[in-house]
């Protein structure tokens, strides 16, 4: 069911803009006719969030929501529910990701790339499990950044603690194959490959493959 007050809250933000001062309670009550005790609660609701904020006598102000502000909301939101585990927040991840990569092929943006593909080339060096999580992070969040949308690299920052949880779940059962090392890396050289040849299809196919394939040698070990 809709929140009504919550919304029209929300529609007087987008209205007065960021860092700009919304009317007192008591005169949004008079405006509304809502209780004093209801906009209260979603005003509080609204500060937690970190979209709005109070600066004691001078007012409360609207304030550009960023992604930390969002994270902290949704580790608890997530980690209250049923998706608390990495691998409940795992098919998020994909769809974020396949998203990104098909964006960072069509628009392929140099710098990220290039940050990219000295995330791979370290992977392709480095031995140490703590060193490859770090470049295969790293790499991650290249892809995000090589997709050039706002809302993606915005979410990605927001939710940037879980993707790592997401990966260091399934990378403490694979680095400690060197098999399972070595095709990590080629995994990630055919997404590269893909999004340097500017071929969004192939880009996807070589995230899917990255996924399906981490996943199986996840399952391969535990058994």
């Amino acid at each position: 069911m809709e929140d009504d007050l919550l919304a029209k809250l929300l529609d007087l933000m987008e209205k007065v803009g960021p860092d700009q001062r919304i009317p007192s309670e008591r005169e949004l009550v008079a405006q509304w006719g809502s209780s004093r005790t209801a906009l209260r609660h979603r005003l509080r609701k609204l500060e937690a969030t970190g979209a709005l904020e109070r600066r004691g006598s001078a007012g409360t102000y609207t304030r550009t929501v960023r992604p930390q502000d969002l994270a902290a909301a949704l580790k608890i939101g997530l980690h209250s529910s049923v998706l608390s585990s990495a691998s409940a927040f795992q098919p998020v991840r994909v769809a974020l990701e396949r998203q990104a990569v098909k964006m960072a092929a069509e628009v392929f943006r140099p710098i990220p790339v290039a940050h990219a593909e000295e995330a791979v080339m370290r992977m392709e060096k480095l031995t140490q499990a703590d060193d490859l999580y770090a470049a295969d992070l790293d790499f991650h969040h290249a892809i995000f950044q090589a997709s050039g949308d706002p809302a993606l690299m915005f979410f990605s920052a927001a939710v940037g603690d879980l993707i790592a949880d997401s990966v260091s779940v399934r990378r403490s059962r694979m680095l400690r194959l060197t098999s399972d090392v070595d095709e990590m890396r080629l995994l990630h050289r055919s997404i590269l490959e893909a999004i340097k040849a500017r071929d969004p299809s192939s880009a996807v196919e070589a995230m899917d493959q990255h996924f399906d394939r981490i996943d199986s040698l996840a399952v391969d070990f535990e058994d």
